[in-house]
C-alpha cells in the first residue's frame, strides 16, 4: 500500500463538545472523544462544534490544529422553531446563520467532513466536498422507540417520528451514512432507500484486580436519565432482586451512571446504592461479582455492557441489552426473568474467578475479545478515505487511497 506523508485535513463537526464527563457526557460526546484522540497523528483535525456545559477537555484541543465553539440559539427561540420540539429542538438550537457559514467556509478548506450526530445533521447541506455522517441513533428510529414506550401523547411522539423520517430522507445523496448498530444500520438503509455501514463503537480496559467487597455485589450501569435504563434499573430493583434476595440475603445491589432521575434516586435503599455521576464505570465493574442488564427497550448496542465484558465481569442480560453483541464466554442471555436470578444467584454463590480479555481489536482470549478505540477510529477514517475516493476526479489517483 502506498503511503501518504503529508497531513489529512479533516473538518470534524460534533453537535455537543467531545468529552468524557462523568455526569454532562453521553455517547453522542464519547464517540468523537475517543475518535479524535486516537486517529492517526497524521491526520490533521479542525474541530466545529457547539458551546454548552462541558468545556472543550484540553488534550482536545492539544490534538486539534484549530477548535471553532459555535453558541447555541437560545433555547425558547428553537423551541417555537422547531414546532414546539416537534421538528428537533437540538437542530434549531444549533442551525444558526453562523453555524452554517462556518460550515461551508471550513469543509471548502479541508479534505473532507464528518459530521457526528443527528442534530448537527443539517449542516450536511452547506458542506463543501467528501462527506461522511455518522449518528449514534437514527433520529427516526429513536422516535419510533419513543413512541412504542409513551404512556400519553402518542399521537406527537408520532408526528414527531415522521418528521424525523422526512428529514433524513433530505440528506446529501453523496454522504456516507454511518450508525453504530448493525441492525440500526439495517433498518436505516431500509427507511432511507440506501447503503448505511455500522461502525461498533470500541471500549477501555479496567486496571488492576477486582476489589473484594464484604458481601457478594450485584450492579447495573447506564445512563440514568435515559427512559429505557429507568425501566431497567426498576425492573431490577423492583422484580429481580427480591426473588435474589430469597436465595442471597446478603446481596447488595449498586445502579450506576450519570443524571439518575428521581425515580432512580428513589430505588435507594438498605441494599441498594444509586451511584450518581461515578467518575470511572470501570471501578464500579471491578467492585462486582455480576453486572445485570434487563432492558425490554433500547437502540444500537449497549456500551455498558461491553465496558462490563471489557472489565472481565460476567453479564447476565435481555437479548434487548446483548443486541448485536457476539457470543462471550462472560456472557449469559435470558428473556425470562426466571432464569436471569437463577444465573445472577449462581454467580453470586459460585463466583468464577475474573479473567482480563486481551487488549487488541481482533485478538480471541479466554474472555473473549475487546473491541478498542484505536480500532474504532481506523474504521472512520476508511470512511472518511472512501468519501474522498468517490468524489475524485476520473483518472486521478487519489489522496483517499493513500493511507496516512
Amino acid at each position: 500500500m502506498i503511503q501518504y506523508t503529508l497531513a489529512m485535513r479533516l473538518l470534524y463537526v460534533t453537535e455537543s463538545v467531545p468529552n468524557r464527563d462523568p455526569e454532562l457526557g453521553d455517547g453522542s460526546s464519547m464517540i468523537p472523544y475517543e475518535v479524535i484522540l486516537h486517529l492517526p497523528p497524521r491526520v490533521a483535525v479542525t474541530l466545529l462544534t457547539f458551546s454548552g456545559p462541558v468545556p472543550v477537555p484540553a488534550e482536545i484541543r492539544n490534538r486539534c490544529e484549530t477548535v471553532h465553539e459555535l453558541a447555541p440559539r437560545e433555547e425558547l427561540s428553537a423551541f417555537v422553531r422547531s414546532l414546539g420540539g416537534l421538528a428537533g429542538l437540538g437542530k434549531h438550537r444549533r442551525s444558526t446563520p453562523t453555524a452554517r457559514a462556518a460550515a461551508a467556509r471550513l469543509s471548502a478548506e479541508r479534505d473532507a467532513t464528518l459530521i457526528h450526530g443527528p442534530h448537527a445533521l443539517f449542516l450536511s447541506h452547506h458542506v463543501a466536498g467528501p462527506l461522511v455522517l455518522q449518528t449514534v441513533d437514527p433520529w427516526s428510529i429513536r422516535a419510533g422507540m419513543d413512541t412504542d414506550i409513551a404512556r400519553t401523547l402518542r399521537p406527537a411522539y408520532r408526528l414527531r417520528e415522521q418528521l424525523a423520517a422526512r428529514a433524513e430522507l433530505q440528506l446529501p445523496p453523496w454522504a456516507r451514512l454511518l450508525t453504530v448498530g448493525a441492525q440500526d444500520a439495517a433498518a436505516w438503509s431500509a427507511k432511507l432507500g440506501r447503503a448505511v455501514r455500522s461502525i461498533p463503537n470500541g471500549t477501555s480496559l479496567a486496571a488492576g484486580p477486582r476489589r473484594e467487597q464484604d458481601n457478594p455485589v450485584v450492579c447495573f450501569a447506564g445512563s440514568l436519565n435515559y427512559a429505557p435504563n429507568v425501566d431497567s434499573a426498576t425492573v431490577l430493583v423492583s422484580r429481580i432482586a427480591p426473588l435474589v434476595w430469597r436465595e442471597v440475603p446478603n446481596a447488595r445491589f449498586v445502579i450506576a451512571g450519570r443524571r439518575p432521575t428521581p425515580a432512580v434516586q428513589a430505588l435507594a435503599g438498605p441494599q441498594v446504592d444509586v451511584l450518581a455521576n461515578v467518575p470511572s464505570i470501570l471501578d464500579v465493574f471491578q467492585a462486582a461479582d455480576v453486572a445485570v442488564f434487563p432492558d425490554e427497550h433500547g437502540v444500537g448496542i449497549r456500551n455498558s455492557v461491553l465496558e462490563a465484558l471489557a472489565s472481565g465481569l460476567p453479564v447476565v442480560a435481555t437479548s434487548v441489552a446483548a443486541r448485536e453483541l457476539p457470543a462471550h464466554p462472560l456472557l449469559t442471555v435470558h428473556d425470562s426473568q426466571d432464569a436471569l436470578v437463577r444465573k445472577v444467584v449462581e454467580f453470586l454463590t459460585s463466583p468464577t474467578p475474573s479473567q482480563k480479555p486481551p487488549v487488541s481489536g481482533t485478538a480471541e482470549g479466554s474472555a473473549g475479545t475487546v473491541r478498542t478505540w484505536d480500532t474504532v477510529a481506523e474504521d472512520y477514517l476508511a470512511e472518511v478515505r472512501a468519501a474522498m475516493a468517490a468524489s475524485a476526479p476520473a483518472g486521478e489517483l487519489s489522496r483517499a487511497n493513500r493511507h496516512p
